[in-house]
């Protein structure tokens, strides 16, 4: 969780308590916790109204401590732009508020609507803006090298060493070009994930500029007298985030996890129908489906030579 100045904090302080209701201030905080119940914060009687300063007060601590910053400021954003409930609201010395958390390493994209890290400062797995306990959808890339187990024992470990430092960087290069972020990396391959607009796309693109990559690098660098092989799965759906990656146990992982083991093969990559169904008209010529025992189908994407 980022160190918030106390400065910051009285600048929202100000914010909300010169800009709106204590009503809407609420409509806010529940924006982000649904469950947010003012007058049990602060104390005060049911039958008292809460002043406007106690209250901006009591959110903007709660809004922190609780590590809702970003989600809350967004929130605020979307309602000086659109308005809320039909009615027109302007946030005083919002952009500055913005302004303080361009200066955190956090920039207002736009085209996302939200905030995401400026990744010249700082980058985390989950972009500065996932929340512990909360689900999200996600799109996941898992990778894996084919018949790890034959190279390491046929190759000295050195060469295997460099061979896979290789690897890792085409498949940490492609992910993060995408704004992708690597959840997990185990040596011989790793899990990726996506969030945001166009995450299917940019899962698939990554693993097919991966394959690209790869082959070239088989090609022209690659030390190993073998041709390194490697399999893709893209998968999309629920997640409940935690910031202890190994601890996150979700059916999309399970099932990304199915469709590389069982369906994948080498030198290919498969995508569900979920994913798939993303693709446009351009993008889907290049999978080809193929049927489940259930009636499903899985589309596959494999290098080909033109004839």
């Amino acid at each position: 969780m980022m160190k918030i100045p106390s400065k910051f904090q009285r600048l929202l302080e100000n914010c909300l308590s010169q800009s709106v209701s204590v009503q809407i201030m609420v409509k806010l905080a529940r924006m982000s916790d649904p469950n947010y119940d003012l007058y049990a914060r602060t104390g005060f009687p049911l039958n008292i109204p809460i002043p406007t300063i106690n209250a901006a007060r009591q959110i903007t601590q709660d809004i922190i401590r609780e590590g809702n910053l970003i989600d809350f400021v967004t929130h605020m954003i979307d309602v000086d732009t659109n308005g809320l409930m039909g009615k027109r609201t302007n946030f005083r010395f919002l952009s500055r508020i913005i302004k303080e958390l361009d200066d955190f390493g956090y920039t207002y994209d736009e085209r996302e609507s939200t905030f995401v890290e400026k990744i010249d400062v700082k980058k985390t797995a989950y972009w500065g803006v996932l929340q512990e306990g909360k689900t999200y959808e996600l799109t996941f890339l898992m990778f894996d090298i084919v018949k790890n187990s034959e190279l390491v024992r046929r190759y000295e470990q050195e060469v295997i060493t460099e061979t896979y430092r290789h690897i890792r960087d085409i498949f940490f290069r492609n992910v993060e070009k995408r704004n992708g972020r690597v959840w997990s990396w185990e040596g011989d391959g790793g899990i990726a994930a996506f969030y945001f607009e166009d995450k299917n796309v940019k899962a698939v693109l990554s693993g097919v500029e991966i394959m690209l990559e790869l082959f070239f690098y088989n090609m022209v660098k690659n030390p190993l007298h073998d041709r390194v092989q490697i399999r893709i799965a893209v998968h999309t759906g629920p997640c409940l985030f935690s910031s202890h990656m190994e601890k996150i146990e979700s059916d999309t992982l399970r099932t990304l996890e199915m469709v590389s083991d069982e369906f994948t093969l080498p030198d290919t990559m498969t995508i569900s129908p979920s994913v798939y169904s993303d693709m446009g008209s351009k993008l889907e010529l290049f999978f080809k489906p193929f049927p489940l025992k259930n009636g499903k189908y899985l589309y596959r994407y494999q290098l080909e030579w033109e004839e």
